[in-house]
């Protein structure tokens, strides 16, 4: 007698219907036997692991995987103008400490642009690490008698320490107001890529605390082996492209799926396509037109750079106003998507 009978009897004598009884246990037992079997093929299954990724591994994506994004750092993650405002009073203010108390930031900034002109006519360059350093020179000069030779080094990069610092605790402090939610989306959505930034200044987001833990790695145009290709210039963007592959040496230059964002277009869009990058361009709706007072720039640079914007539009691969746009251009890219 099998069990479905036995328990079949067992119900009458009860006086329960049996009918119903009958139905029941029919069900039960039905889907007993079909557990029992499907468990005895998945454990006789020589592959077995396969059973399991059938039901453990995620949907494959709809869209190319992201490498590696770069950034641009001023004007691009945080507004350059306070920021240098700030380091320049720190400046100011370090200097007064030592006792020039005359010490200000309109005479270094000319003593910068007299630099420029000087090296401009002898065909040589600088970092702008060490312009500013000889410009903090030349204004102790201005405010004593002492000789180049004579101003105390050590003083000089004193000064120039407190411009640094207060550089990036300014620069962390007027991040723009999206981009470490911006920053969040990128890493939860594209949790193997790798974050760098390609700068031509002395930012570096390593050392601000709000998001240095995002970015893997800064290639500034100061580096030694990159200076004097500063953007536009393609050897910057090589640089960091050497970095990458010091990061990823399983990865291919064939198969790399890179953007870089930044605001200017002769500088971030047009020198990283050229380079390889898919480029977003991160423009404000209403652009500045004069320098800043703090900016060294002269009037045929500038007409240039002017010609070069011109030149680097056709490179733009998407267009955002502010970074809570940026992970859905990113996703375009990657989807073939204008």
């Amino acid at each position: 007698e099998d069990p479905l009978s036995r328990q079949t009897t067992m119900a009458q004598n009860k006086g329960v219907k049996v009918s119903t009884v009958h139905d029941l246990l029919r069900r039960s037992y039905n889907i007993v036997k079909m557990m029992t079997l499907l468990l005895t093929v998945f454990l006789a299954w020589p592959n077995s692991n396969v059973a399991v990724q059938a039901f453990t591994t995620p949907a494959a994506p709809t869209h190319k995987r992201l490498h590696l994004l770069t950034f641009d750092l001023d004007d691009t993650i945080f507004p350059i103008g306070p920021v240098v405002a700030e380091a320049n009073d720190a400046m100011i203010s370090r200097l007064q400490t030592f006792g020039y108390t005359d010490a200000n930031n309109d005479e270094i900034v000319a003593a910068s642009k007299r630099i420029r002109n000087e090296l401009r006519e002898a065909g040589e360059a600088l970092t702008y690490t060490d312009l500013r350093k000889q410009s903090i020179r030349r204004e102790i000069m201005r405010l004593t008698d002492l000789q180049h030779h004579q101003v105390d080094d050590s003083i000089v990069e004193d000064v120039f320490d407190s411009w640094l610092s207060t550089r990036h605790a300014s620069a962390d402090k007027h991040l723009f107001s999206d981009c470490v939610d911006a920053l969040e989306a990128i890493q939860i959505q594209h949790p193997d890529a790798i974050i760098g930034a390609i700068t031509n200044g002395r930012g570096n987001p390593l050392f601000m605390p709000s998001v240095k833990d995002f970015f893997h790695f800064c290639v500034s145009g100061e580096d030694e082996g990159v200076f004097p290709k500063r953007k536009p210039d393609k050897g910057i963007y090589e640089a960091a492209l050497g970095t990458f592959y010091n990061l990823r040496k399983e990865e291919s230059p064939d198969s790399l799926n890179w953007i870089h964002v930044g605001d200017d277009l002769a500088n971030d869009v047009g020198a990283a396509a050229i380079t390889g990058a898919k480029s977003i361009w991160l423009s404000a709706e209403e652009e500045e037109s004069d320098l800043p007072s703090w900016s060294t720039a002269t009037k045929e640079e500038m007409e240039r750079r002017a010609m070069l914007n011109d030149s680097a539009k056709k490179y733009v691969s998407s267009k955002i106003s502010s970074l809570n746009e940026l992970e859905s251009a990113v996703m375009h890219i990657l989807t073939g998507e204008r």
